[in-house]
């Protein structure tokens, strides 16, 4: 047992359950040759679960080791079944809670396509931080509305006045949980009417799916409904609402600020057999997918990777034989031409298949099963099609 203090509820009970070295600190950085590809800095995984909370970290983080900038490609926008889906929930948010002619603040704003939807479908004024944003990759009405600051956001940048704050797939990155979220707080101060919707990775699926690809370095902490909802009301919010989206595998909390929020009480006892599922587990996993790419390899069948982001780089820096995927498909054109972190992979555009086509495609998120099926029939391949599950 650590005792390190839990960085969200401060206990020191938490219990190392999975270890990794050598993996890349960073899966999102677009990697322009091969070379640096293969040399960039790794890091270590060592990810323990609080006794008293449920939360999970990677006890192995280090802070500053990370480059967030514009050279960050870690955009979902290409995918029309992403895209659909993120429109349908900016308007179903717009529609469900009047988010209309107000000011929406975006925490993590990634390359803007969620804020500049809900500031289109409830005609808002929008704020962004995030260091990672490209500037020009906007061709929309909204961009007048919409600010977008390359920073990171802290208590010292205030809230713009919002009535809406949004912070989708950023906290997972954030090491002191805790102490953002009380900077949160105190910048909303007296703004009880301000509501706040957060979206992370649930970590309970990959845990019960052993799904060693969901884990990379970034991702320093690890949410599971019950963690994130004690998390909040420990650090005056009441939750609203707090359930599970696309497919399952992301958590979507709604929240309003509160001056003595009710506290739920703290039972991790889903969270620790979890844990301890997947510790006994993964193992298993990765074995299976390595006699999967080796039957290929001795068959000289070729074998891709559809997904150039990061779950294909934990997958591919995590099993033994990964070398038999000699290429990564991903539609995201600014992904192209670059190289996999850790592995070295050159990311090609899916029309490239036709020029050797692939035997094997394996998806890394079967939410795109069907995208992906669509694209390979129109250009006339009909690979073996299989998806990364636990």
């Amino acid at each position: 047992m650590s005792l390190s203090p839990c960085p969200c509820c401060y206990a020191s009970e938490l219990e190392i359950f999975y270890s990794a070295g050598t993996v890349p600190v960073h899966s999102t950085l677009l990697m322009r040759t091969r070379e640096a590809a293969l040399d960039y800095p790794k890091g270590s995984l060592e990810l323990a679960v609080c006794h008293a909370c449920g939360f999970i970290t990677n006890l192995a983080f280090e802070r500053g080791r990370h480059e967030y900038s514009h050279d960050c490609e870690e955009s979902q926008g290409c995918s029309p079944t992403f895209s659909r889906w993120l429109q349908e929930l900016a308007a179903q948010l717009v529609e469900n809670h009047d988010i209309r002619h107000k000011t929406v603040l975006e925490i993590g704003s990634g390359k803007g396509e969620f804020l500049e939807a809900i500031c289109r479908a409830g005609d808002n004024r929008g704020f962004g931080y995030d260091p990672a944003y490209v500037r020009g990759r906007h061709d929309s009405q909204t961009t007048g509305s919409l600010d977008f600051i390359p920073e990171f956001w802290d208590a010292s940048k205030g809230i713009h006045d919002a009535e809406f704050i949004a912070c989708r797939h950023t906290l997972e990155h954030i090491p002191d949980v805790a102490d953002f979220l009380a900077q949160l707080r105190e910048a909303i101060a007296s703004r009880i009417d301000t509501l706040v919707f957060f979206e992370v990775p649930d970590v309970m699926r990959v845990l019960k799916e052993c799904a060693f690809w969901d884990i990379y370095y970034e991702h320093c902490s690890y949410f599971s409904t019950r963690s994130l909802e004690r998390l909040f009301q420990r650090n005056g919010f009441d939750v609203l609402e707090c359930a599970l989206d696309y497919d399952d595998q992301y958590i979507m909390l709604l929240a309003r600020p509160i001056a003595s929020p009710p506290v739920a009480a703290t039972d991790p006892a889903l969270e620790l057999a979890a844990s301890d599922h997947y510790r006994d587990h993964w193992a298993k996993n990765s074995i299976h997918w390595q006699a999967f790419l080796q039957q290929r390899l001795e068959r000289e069948q070729a074998v891709v990777l559809w997904g150039g982001g990061s779950k294909a780089v934990a997958f591919l820096t995590r099993i033994q034989g990964s070398a038999a995927i000699k290429t990564v498909v991903d539609i995201n054109p600014h992904k192209q031409g670059a190289y996999m972190p850790g592995t070295g992979q050159l990311v090609i555009a899916p029309g490239e298949l036709k020029e050797n086509p692939p035997h094997t495609v394996i998806v890394v998120n079967p939410i795109y099963h069907g995208e992906i099926e669509a694209m390979l029939s129109e250009l006339g391949l009909q690979p073996e099609i299989v998806c990364l599950q636990g």
